[in-house]
């Protein structure tokens, strides 16, 4: 130990020395180069360039002194009140001819002209807001978190290819439910960004409308000033459950004629789902003949649209639905109808067993199912009361399961690094439309505002508005409510009293 300890002390002490050196050859080098400087600096000062330097600095002082006083004097002389009156009453005491007078009218009219232009050019322009009704969602902490806001921030601008709408009526969908818990929130902050340079809160709610084109952008072709028009929007988007909106051309198109705005504003959105799900099933008016189809849920308002267009094709349609709806879905065309238990409006155990019920619902159609033993070429889910692993056993191999609901974005429980590879991925991926698919959007007319959702255009609209006005599609509306009802509106959504779509209105 002791001989440890006296090697440790020989150690430090080395250290010690070697700094104490190290110091000390520092020292002398900066002292060297200091003193070198010193002398440079002297020598520079003692030669011929440095005298050259000064005497040229000093007459560069010189010119400048002998320039001020020569603008001081001219300033001095200008602003004597005896000069101006003497420059006065040379240019207005003499007699003045015609040609002196009009043209001193000229020269004063052109620089009045041009004084107000360039007053007008330079001012500074005041911005303009307005304020509008909207029914917006603060905080992804539920549906406690909507409020209804008289001074939300109106669109009043077009730009080329965008339609301003004057909303009269939208729909309340299941999806509003889920916004509210926050669905959709980490893409929706990444492409208000990137579309639209704002933040993601507060979110207006709704997904559809119907109302009046009160603008349009300068390369709108198919729209007018004054057409009665009907509109879908993505999950991302701000939504229509406002007096305003300001809309992309392509997902806005003419609504039926022969409906009127409540009634159309039940369709758009839940009708683009419907008619994408017969797409991805290949179902269409040419091969629907006889094949059995399953609509589980066929009171949502998706249900709805999927059984009369079925019908129409002449499809063998059964569907899922409460007690309470089986006379609607009867009327729309379902051949087969299974029914699941209902808790009374009148149990006091209503809120409790929210989740026992569901379950329960959930076991009696699966038991219905499998009593009737029938297998179905496409089952199309727009309900979450049977899960789509329990529906595979009742769908034939070569059929297809569709799912209408909005599917689970990984993307919501990002944390803060997963969320800027994502912000950079989406940025990436609109750079590549923007540059690869330009050319054939200016040919249609088209923006690029769009992410994963291309089936809510004018395109599926037209679609419908065709079924409508042939008479093959009718619009089945539940309740109606003004937007201070909201509350009670988001409850009436997820209840089994739901029958078809829940309207708000916009006066």
């Amino acid at each position: 130990m002791d001989e440890l300890a006296f090697r440790s002390s020989q150690k430090i002490e080395t250290i010690q020395l070697q700094a104490q050196l190290t110091a000390s050859k520092t020292k002398d080098v900066l002292v060297f180069y200091s003193q070198q400087t010193k002398q440079l600096f002297a020598q520079f000062l003692n030669s011929k360039k440095a005298e050259q330097l000064k005497t040229f600095l000093k007459e560069v002082s010189d010119k400048v002194l002998i320039k001020a006083r020569d603008v001081q004097g001219v300033i001095i002389y200008h602003a004597n009140p005896q000069q101006i009156y003497r420059s006065i009453i040379r240019v207005f005491g003499k007699k003045w001819t015609k040609r002196d007078i009009y043209f001193g009218c000229a020269g004063l009219f052109i620089g009045i002209v041009i004084g107000i232009s360039i007053g007008l050019a330079v001012r500074k322009k005041e911005p303009v807001v307005r304020y509008m009704q909207a029914v917006q969602c603060n905080q992804y902490l539920g549906c406690e978190s909507v409020t209804i806001v008289e001074d939300a921030i109106a669109s009043y601008e077009c730009g080329e290819y965008d339609v301003l709408v004057n909303v009269k009526a939208a729909s309340i969908q299941i999806i509003d439910v889920n916004i509210c818990n926050g669905y959709g929130r980490t893409l929706r902050k990444i492409l208000q960004r990137i579309y639209n340079s704002r933040s993601d809160l507060p979110v207006v709610l709704g997904r559809d409308c119907t109302g009046i084109v009160t603008d349009i952008g300068s390369k709108v072709k198919r729209l007018e000033v004054g057409d009665e028009v009907w509109l879908a929007v993505p999950f991302w988007s701000q939504g229509t459950l406002s007096q305003t909106v300001l809309i992309a051309e392509n997902r806005i198109a003419r609504k039926p004629k022969n409906i009127g705005f409540e009634g159309a504003s039940s369709l758009p959105y839940a009708g683009s789902l419907a008619l994408s799900a017969l797409g991805e099933a290949n179902l269409d008016a040419s091969n629907s003949r006889n094949k059995r189809i399953l609509v589980v849920g066929g009171c949502t308002p998706v249900g709805c649209v999927l059984i009369q267009l079925l019908k129409h094709w002449k499809a063998i349609v059964a569907t899922t639905c409460y007690k309470k709806a089986v006379p609607v879905v009867k009327a729309l065309g379902a051949s087969e109808i299974i029914t699941s238990s209902e808790t009374p409006l009148n149990s006091p155990f209503l809120e409790t067993t929210k989740l026992e019920s569901e379950h329960i619902s959930n076991n009696g159609l699966l038991k219905e199912l499998e009593v009737r033993g029938d297998i179905y070429d496409v089952i199309i889910q727009t309900d979450n009361s049977m899960s789509l692993e329990a529906l595979s056993k009742y769908c034939k191999q070569s059929g297809a399961i569709i799912s209408t609901l909005p599917p689970p974005l990984a993307s919501d429980s990002c944390g803060f690094f997963s969320e800027i590879i994502l912000s950079l991925y989406v940025q990436l991926k609109y750079e590549l439309q923007a540059s690869i698919c330009h050319f054939h959007l200016v040919l249609l007319g088209l923006p690029i505002n769009d992410f994963d959702e291309t089936h809510l255009c004018y395109i599926m609209l037209d679609k419908l508005t065709e079924f409508v006005e042939d008479g093959y599609l009718q619009t089945v509306v539940d309740k109606v409510c003004v937007p201070e009802d909201i509350e009670q509106a988001l409850n009436h959504i997820q209840s089994p009293q739901s029958i078809g779509s829940t309207i708000m209105t916009f006066r």
